[in-house]
């Protein structure tokens, strides 16, 4: 068995240059790296090449039959991962391309997230709702290997598509629409039933005017202590669970 064991290595800097959106778009791959997500990775994602240290090779091998397996060494696998104790194995996955289209079900709509914790756990959220759809207006991508992490698998059960103004707008105007914003209805009182398209804005901003404009209806999470306002992550994920708990009753 031959490990590698050199930084330098092309199919490693290949893998750690997907840390960088220019290159995972260049070459159609992104990173996945970790013991959970990586069981969550589903035999429908093309996995193209696998790093893996000795002692996990067999798992590699036996999860990711089709794929190549590459066995590095121990610090060329801390080369390449983003956590402080590396769990010794990681995939780079074919990107899935997905164009736009209205949802086929309930779906949300983000404005400006530009945290890829806050979008990574907006998609965990998400997958565990049915909001299968996640459209993104200008936010972080969905892709960075924070997100990834942060959706904890959740990346690979949702159709994630990135759209323009024009297509959010569209969106707002063909689909039972609701925004989140302070000066719209408690929304417990009046919750958005399914399906729906639920609109969340910018951590700093909100949701933007010409959104605003053209959803039709806009929902609040009431607040006491004097807060005026919640992590973006956490009050989608009130609004997505506010309609899916209408449709498990």
């Amino acid at each position: 068995m031959e490990i590698v064991t050199s930084v330098q290595n092309r199919t490693v800097k290949l893998f750690r240059s997907l840390s960088e959106k220019k290159f995972r778009e260049r070459e159609g791959l992104f990173p996945v790296e970790g013991g959970n997500i990586s069981k969550d990775i589903p035999p429908s994602a093309k996995v193209r090449f696998v790093l893996a240290v000795p002692e996990r090779l067999g798992e590699a091998e036996a999860r990711f039959p089709e794929a190549q397996v590459i066995a590095v060494a121990g610090e060329v696998m801390k080369s390449v991962s983003g956590t402080v104790t590396p769990y010794g194995l990681a995939a780079a996955v074919e990107l899935p391309r997905y164009t736009f289209a209205p949802p086929r079900g309930n779906a949300l709509l983000l404005d400006g997230v530009s945290d890829p914790g806050n979008l990574g756990t907006i998609i965990r959220t998400a997958a565990a709702t049915g909001f299968n759809d996640v459209y993104l207006l200008d936010c972080a991508d969905a892709y960075a290997p924070k997100s990834v992490r942060a959706s904890m698998g959740g990346i690979f059960r949702v159709r994630v598509c990135a759209v323009t103004e024009e297509e959010a707008l569209r969106l707002a105007s063909v689909t039972r629409s609701a925004a989140l914003d302070m000066g719209g209805k408690d929304i417990f009182s009046f919750p958005v039933p399914s399906p729906c398209l639920l609109v969340a804005g910018s951590e700093a901003h909100g949701v933007r005017q010409s959104v605003l404009r053209a959803v039709k209806e806009v929902r609040a999470l009431p607040m006491t202590g004097g807060m005026e306002s919640l992590n973006v992550a956490v009050a989608a994920g009130i609004a997505m669970y506010t309609t899916f708990s209408l449709s498990i009753k």
